[in-house]
């Protein structure tokens, strides 16, 4: 019994949700192929031919990433007919799952930056998977990239369609993946679900040495190919600034530090 209790006290803590940076399509069936998950996916992901159905079947949460009602503007669940508020069927989800006996349902992997990233910087997180104030297994995700190596394998801001092809006109791309420690809240980050995140996304930046910055989602949307979402992130911008469009970040290094001047001139 003493030798059962000792192993108790010194085995590692079990995490709840998994949480990773999202930087394209790699990680997601990395997770899935390795650990089974399932994840929390944008709304417009339902209505995609064959994705909408597997992520279906995968029993994930759809998530409408323009309602900023939840803490930090962490999306709304849209999985079932509800006569309560999304906000809170997200969170009513996400802890379900957290706390279910383990085989009742898929580990929840989730993105909460909440779009996808170029992989030089992680930027701010959304709330939904930190407000249960569980312990988080933090996983970082990199693709090696160089302009002058090919394709971004990135998903930034370009249409699917484009970016699968081409993805696939390149002999290979690589996923470099980092298993951190898992992340068990302290009484003050239970209580501050904006703290608990801010505190994981910087350990996860240390990590590998990425900066971090105060964008979201709506800070990508001028980017978009959609004129409509163009239109939606510059006001969204101009709402935060006082009218002012802030100058986005210039990054001088891909994701794995090589200088990017550098690299072009070769």
């Amino acid at each position: 019994n003493n030798q059962q209790q000792q192993q108790q006290q010194h085995s590692p803590p079990k995490a709840s949700l998994i949480v990773v940076n999202h930087v394209g399509f790699a990680e997601l069936l990395y997770l899935a192929s390795r650990d089974g998950c399932c994840f929390v996916s944008k709304a417009e992901n339902r209505s995609l031919p064959v994705i909408g159905r597997v992520a279906e079947v995968m029993q994930c949460i759809f998530v409408d990433r323009g309602d900023t009602t939840q803490h930090g503007g962490g999306g709304a669940a849209t999985s079932s007919p509800t006569s309560k508020s999304t906000t809170t069927k997200t969170m009513e989800d996400i802890l379900e799952r957290a706390q279910a006996e383990p085989g009742t349902w898929p580990p929840l992997a989730l993105c909460p930056e909440g779009t996808t990233t170029t992989g030089h910087c992680l930027i701010q997180m959304r709330t939904g998977a930190f407000t249960p104030g569980l312990p988080v297994q933090p996983v970082m995700a990199r693709v090696p990239f160089s302009p002058i190596h090919g394709y971004d394998p990135s998903f930034s801001a370009v249409p699917i369609v484009q970016h699968v092809l081409l993805l696939m006109t390149q002999p290979m791309n690589h996923l470099h993946i980092t298993h951190l420690n898992v992340y068990t809240p302290n009484d003050d980050e239970k209580k501050d679900a904006k703290l608990f995140a801010n505190n994981v996304r910087q350990r996860m930046a240390d990590v590998v040495g990425y900066p971090t910055y105060n964008l979201t989602f709506f800070d990508k949307l001028p980017y978009e190919r959609s004129e409509q979402q163009r239109e939606l992130g510059r006001n969204r911008w101009m709402e935060k600034n006082g009218g002012v469009l802030p100058t986005p970040p210039v990054f001088s290094q891909d994701a794995f530090g090589t200088p990017l001047e550098s690299a072009k001139s070769k």
